[in-house]
């Protein structure tokens, strides 16, 4: 178990994670899970309506296990506490890559790799659909017709014909990369085995990316060398473009992204991301100049297959007293232009931790100067999980910070443009503040809102927990509405342990006379009478709660909440008579209630609402209807008990 070293962080932890959403409080950032034991290695995918999924590899039942989780755009979990069990097949200790990807029916398609075959490992590949359907069965799909060769580092391209593209590598000698299409079914599409795509001779292929392109067609790029891939100094990066019957449609060999060779090797993988017209930029590092200086080089193809850049790529900076390392990119179809970031060293790698960038016109010319624009100097702190991303002419670049001298590490993140001015008071913003260790930290970026997401492993409480925080595109974080976090008893739905899911409108009103609408929300409320409503037309003030529901009283918060941008208002009506204005609650099996009854919505329990449900009660009508306040979609004599009840006693709504 784990030893929170807090009272007050492990009631914290545990109140957010019943209660999650997007905060702007960067301590305790959004918890995602955090159950006993690790969970490690999330990965994340954007849905089209601004939220995400988040998936991990957890060993809280003592075993790594495959999880997922559903949040909307507010942050708020779409799936059960903790997230949704995916595969709890038999999974090696040491971790592999595994990947993740969204369809257009925000389907979330995931591929990993697990031993349930025999001791080594093979690739397994799963849809779920937005509501926790496993679309492809409870055992998902095998991609491999070769159970005792090891394949590992899988990836995934859902296509834009509503298909499914994966790629991994296949551990024969020399290695190879497999690959295999399957449609909506989860049914092979290029044949009954993956095909097998080989080098010349020895040649070793490794580290496949894959983005989508259009017609259904998939852009590929991988690892080409001979010898060791820890060793050999021959790495080069190939790349390709398939059909959706798996032609190749660019030139043969493919060697025509690097081919001098020096690639990094394994302490980077060189980065592969759709330029957002159907072609790709490329970014790695080399040491073609033999000088054991690395350099970031980027690449971009246009979907034809026609390099954009010089052969063998533009050099972010020319530099060679410094190393430069972890570049990402992105390009800006609104300006043709695209931007590259990478971290900064000195040559020895004394001193590190620079954040420096490069802009790239159309033909990947520099324009930021020879050695690129710095955006932090060189320190001792180290930067890693560089990520950026384009909108407009807005540029969004997130990253690690490994504070010197400890295991602590910072999210942090900041916007330039064009012009390579910060957009952002402050220019760099930290997201997550908590000094812990955060590993493998990843991000994702909502297009259409430009509301970037990153999710990561934080071991704040003794192991590793997954963490997320948004980032908002004007570098603030939280909820940009005016959000309530609410717990809302209701009596006659009240059981003692659950409560009938029902929905329920809440107003903000304002606090002083007449106490006029300002906005309201509906909100389905799960068995704890839980739920957040967001406002969308509230500006961040001072009002009065006011909980309307079909069949009960209504009721009003005590006093006046204060609401501002950022974080919701936490208000439970449920834990004393005290918090419903007036004290007009019930107390029933534990906790306070609004009274049942108000049938005809006049405010008051009487006679009036009394007829209606003795009526309903005589015809025995049945179904979701308002003579029905203990929501068991029948209408009888417990319906009518405490209907008569609350009318004796003659309760009626109580507002300031």
């Amino acid at each position: 178990m784990k030893k929170l070293f807090m009272i007050v962080l492990l009631f914290f932890v545990t109140y957010l994670q019943s209660f999650s959403q997007w905060t702007n409080n960067t301590v305790t950032n959004t918890v995602i899970s955090n159950p006993s034991g690790d969970q490690a290695t999330p990965k994340i995918a954007i849905t089209s309506d601004g939220g995400c999924y988040i998936t991990w590899f957890d060993n809280r039942a003592g075993s790594y296990a495959v999880y997922l989780q559903k949040l909307n755009k507010y942050g708020i979990a779409q799936f059960q506490n903790n997230g949704l069990l995916i595969s709890s097949n038999p999974q090696s200790s040491s971790l592999q890559d595994f990947n993740i990807d969204v369809d257009a029916s925000d389907n979330a398609v995931l591929v990993f790799t697990d031993q349930r075959n025999s001791s080594v490992l093979n690739p397994f590949a799963y849809l779920i659909s937005p509501s926790g359907a496993f679309l492809w069965g409870p055992n998902g799909v095998s991609l491999t017709d070769s159970t005792t060769i090891s394949q590992n580092v899988p990836v995934v391209a859902a296509t834009s014909d509503g298909n499914y593209v994966f790629a991994w590598t296949y551990s024969s000698s020399p290695r190879r990369i497999a690959y295999q299409k399957l449609n909506s079914a989860g049914l092979p599409q290029w044949g009954s085995a993956p095909v097998k795509m080989r080098g010349t001779g020895s040649e070793n292929f490794e580290y496949a990316r894959l983005v989508k392109s259009d017609a259904g067609s998939v852009i590929m790029s991988w690892d080409a060398y001979s010898g060791n891939i820890t060793t050999s100094s021959s790495i080069k990066l190939f790349t390709q473009k398939f059909s959706s019957s798996n032609s190749k449609l660019w030139t043969s060999p493919q060697d025509t992204v690097q081919n001098l060779g020096r690639l990094a090797g394994i302490s980077y993988i060189p980065t592969l991301v759709s330029d957002g017209q159907d072609g790709a930029v490329y970014t790695w590092v080399d040491d073609r100049d033999i000088n054991s200086r690395q350099s970031a080089w980027v690449q971009r193809f246009n979907s034809s297959g026609v390099a954009q850049f010089p052969k063998n790529g533009s050099e972010g900076s020319t530099l060679s007293t410094n190393n430069h390392f972890l570049p990402s990119s992105s390009y800006c179809p609104s300006t043709g232009e695209t931007f590259t970031f990478w971290t900064e060293t000195n040559g020895g790698q004394t001193v590190v931790g620079g954040l420096y960038g490069q802009k790239f016109n159309s033909s990947g010319a520099q324009q930021w100067g020879s050695s690129g624009k710095e955006f932090k100097s060189l320190d001792n702190n180290q930067l890693s999980f560089l990520s950026v991303y384009t909108k407009d002419t807005n540029v969004v670049v997130t990253y690690t910070e490994l504070l010197f001298g400890s295991a602590n590490y910072l999210v942090k993140a900041m916007s330039t443009g064009p012009s390579s001015e910060f957009h952002w008071p402050g220019n760099i913003v930290t997201c997550a503040s908590f000094l812990s260790n955060k590993i493998r930290r990843q991000t994702g970026f909502d297009q259409n809102s430009g509301m970037a997401v990153m999710t990561w492993s934080d071991n704040r409480s003794g192991s590793g927990d997954i963490l997320a925080q948004n980032l908002n595109m004007d570098g603030t974080m939280g909820l940009s509405q005016q959000a309530l976090n609410v717990t809302l008893g209701i009596e006659g739905m009240w059981n003692g342990s659950l409560q009938v899911q029902d929905t329920v409108r809440f107003y903000l009103r304002n606090n002083s006379t007449p106490f006029g609408v300002v906005d309201s929300a509906n909100l389905y409320l799960n068995t704890s009478g839980n739920g957040v409503a967001v406002f969308l037309n509230a500006a961040p003030g001072t009002y009065y709660i006011q909980a309307i529901h079909r069949n009960a009283l209504e009721s009003w918060s005590s006093s006046a909440q204060v609401f501002a941008s950022g974080s919701a208002v936490v208000y439970d009506f449920t834990s004393s008579q005290s918090q419903t204005y007036g004290n007009n609650s019930i107390l029933k099996s534990g906790r306070y209630c609004s009274y049942s009854g108000d049938i005809v919505k006049d405010g008051t329990v009487d006679a009036s609402d009394l007829s209606e449900a003795d009526n309903d009660v005589l015809n025995a009508v049945s179904g979701y209807v308002r003579t029905d306040v203990t929501g068991d979609n029948f209408v009888d004599a417990q319906d009518l008990s405490i209907v008569d009840n609350n009318a004796t006693n003659s309760v009626s709504v109580i507002t300031p």
